[in-house]
C-alpha cells in the first residue's frame, strides 16, 4: 500500500474541515488515489501466525486424550471451538478488524481441522483431497460473506492444495478447479486488492498447466499462451469507466501473465526447443474443447480491443507470439505433418528477434522516462539473449569476447540516460 496515498487518507478530513476541499472533491481524490489492501498485513500476520498455534496447541491438547473421548465427546468438543472462534470474532467484528480476521482465520483452521477429526471419528475411507475442496469452500464462502482478504487467501491456498493433490496424487485432471479459480477474481475486484489479483493470476497458470499436462501434453505451451494472452487484455478490458484502483487490480492480475510470456518466449528462442514446445495433437474430444475455448476466450479479446481501440504495447507483443508459436503448428497439423521440425529455425528467429525488440524497448522506455522497473527488466532481458546466442551462434573466442564487449557497452550507456534523465525528472518533480 503506498505511503502516499495514506498520508493523503489521513489528511483528506483536516482538509474539508479547513475549508480547504470540498466533500465531493475529497471522494474524487480518495477514487484517484485509493487505499489498498486496507488490512494491516503486518500486524494480521502476526495475529494470525498466534491464532493458528493456539488452535493446533487445543487440537494436541484434546488429541492427546482422544481415544478416550466418546464419539459425542468428539463432535461437541469440534464444534464447541469452531463455533466459539466464529462467535468470539463476530463479537470483535467492529472493535478490533485485526483480531476478528485472525479469529476467523482460527476458525477455518478448525473447520479444517473438524473436516478431518469427523472422517477419523466415523472411519470414513473417503477420497481425501475432497477434504480440502470442502475446507476451500468454506473459507472461500466466508471470503465472500464478510468479506475478508484473509480469507480469500486462505481459500486460494486450499483450493491450489486440493488441485495438487488430485493432479499429483492421482492423475486428475480436475476440471473443476478452473472455475473456483476464476471465480477469485471478482472477489480480488470486490475486495479491492491488486495483491489478489496477481495471487490469482498466478495459481491460475498453475491450475491450468497441471491439468492440461493430464489432458494433453503437448497443449500446455499453447494454453499458457492463450491464458496470457487472455489476462494481458485485462487492463483493456476493464475500460476507461473503471476506477483506478480497478485497473490496478487488472495490471497486478496481468503482472504474472506476462511473465509466463516472456519465459515462454525465451524457451522458443532455442531452435531445438521449439518442436517439443509447440507441436499440437488434439487426440481427445477434452483436448478439443479446452483448445478451442482458450482461443475463443483470447481471440475474442484481442478483437474486441482492437475493435474499440484500446490496444496496447503488451497485448500486441502477445498476440504477436501466439501467432508466432501456433501458426507453424496449425499449419503442420492441418497438413498432416507429424511435426514443424523443418521450419523450428525460422519460429526460433522470430522469437529472437521480438525478445531483442522487447528488452530494447524497456531499456530505452526506462531510460527516457526514469523508469526503473522496465530499465532493470529490459537489462535482464537483454543480457539473458546474449548470453543464450553466446553458446549458440559464436564458436571463436574473438566473436565472444566482442560480444560481451558491446552488451556491456550498451548497457552502461543505457545506464547513463537513465540516471542523466532521473536527475532531470526529480528536478521537475
Amino acid at each position: 500500500m503506498s505511503n502516499h496515498h495514506q498520508w493523503l487518507a489521513r489528511q483528506l478530513p483536516q482538509w474539508i474541515a479547513d475549508g480547504l476541499v470540498s466533500d465531493a472533491q475529497a471522494e474524487a481524490l480518495r477514487e484517484r488515489y485509493p487505499l489498498r489492501d486496507t488490512l494491516n498485513l503486518g500486524r494480521l500476520l502476526l495475529t494470525g501466525i498466534a491464532a493458528v498455534m493456539i488452535g493446533l496447541g487445543v487440537i494436541l491438547l484434546f488429541a492427546y486424550n482422544w481415544s478416550a473421548m466418546g464419539k459425542l465427546s468428539k463432535l461437541a468438543v469440534i464444534f464447541a471451538f469452531l463455533g466459539g472462534a466464529h462467535v468470539a470474532a463476530l463479537l470483535l467484528r467492529t472493535r478490533s478488524h485485526v483480531y476478528s480476521e485472525s479469529l476467523f482465520a482460527l476458525g477455518t483452521m478448525l473447520m479444517g481441522a473438524g473436516i478431518f477429526l469427523v472422517g477419523q471419528v466415523y472411519h470414513m475411507d473417503s477420497h481425501y483431497p475432497n477434504a480440502f475442496l470442502f475446507w476451500s469452500l468454506g473459507a472461500l464462502a466466508l471470503a465472500w460473506a464478510l468479506p475478508s482478504l484473509t480469507q480469500a487467501f486462505m481459500a486460494v491456498a486450499l483450493l491450489m492444495t486440493w488441485h495438487l493433490t488430485e493432479v499429483l496424487d492421482f492423475h486428475a485432471a480436475n476440471h473443476l478447479a478452473l472455475p473456483l479459480v476464476l471465480a477469485i477474481f471478482p472477489l480480488a475486484w470486490r475486495l479491492r486488492s491488486p495483491m489478489l489479483g496477481r495471487f490469482a493470476s498466478a495459481v491460475l497458470f498453475v491450475t491450468i498447466g497441471f491439468s492440461i499436462s493430464v489432458v494433453e501434453s503437448d497443449l500446455v505451451v499453447s494454453m499458457l499462451l492463450f491464458t496470457a494472452m487472455a489476462l494481458l487484455a485485462l487492463e483493456g478490458l476493464a475500460g476507461p469507466a473503471a476506477s483506478e484502483i480497478q485497473r490496478e487490480i487488472a495490471r497486478a492480475g496481468a503482472g504474472p501473465a506476462l511473465l509466463v510470456m516472456v519465459v515462454l518466449m525465451y524457451m522458443m528462442s532455442f531452435g531445438d526447443f521449439v518442436p517439443e514446445l509447440i507441436d499440437i495433437e488434439l487426440q481427445s474430444g477434452v483436448a478439443v474443447a479446452y483448445f478451442i475455448a482458450a482461443l475463443v476466450v483470447s481471440q475474442g479479446a484481442f478483437f474486441w480491443l482492437l475493435w474499440r481501440e484500446r490496444l496496447n504495447a503488451l497485448v500486441r507483443l502477445a498476440e504477436l507470439a501466439l501467432l508466432l508459436a501456433l501458426l507453424p503448428s496449425l499449419l503442420a497439423y492441418a497438413s498432416g505433418e507429424e511435426s514443424i521440425r523443418g521450419g523450428a529455425g525460422w519460429v526460433a528467429l522470430g522469437f529472437n528477434l521480438t525478445l531483442l525488440s522487447l528488452s530494447v524497448w524497456l531499456m530505452v522506455d526506462g531510460a527516457r522516462n526514469a523508469d526503473r522497473r522496465h530499465m532493470v527488466q529490459g537489462s535482464l532481458l537483454f543480457a539473458l539473449l546474449a548470453a543464450a546466442r553466446y553458446t549458440d551462434l559464436f564458436d571463436s573466442l574473438i566473436a565472444r569476447a566482442l560480444v560481451f564487449l558491446l552488451v556491456g557497452a550498451a548497457l552502461f550507456a543505457v545506464s547513463h540516460f537513465y540516471q542523466r534523465n532521473k536527475g532531470q525528472v526529480s528536478r521537475e518533480a
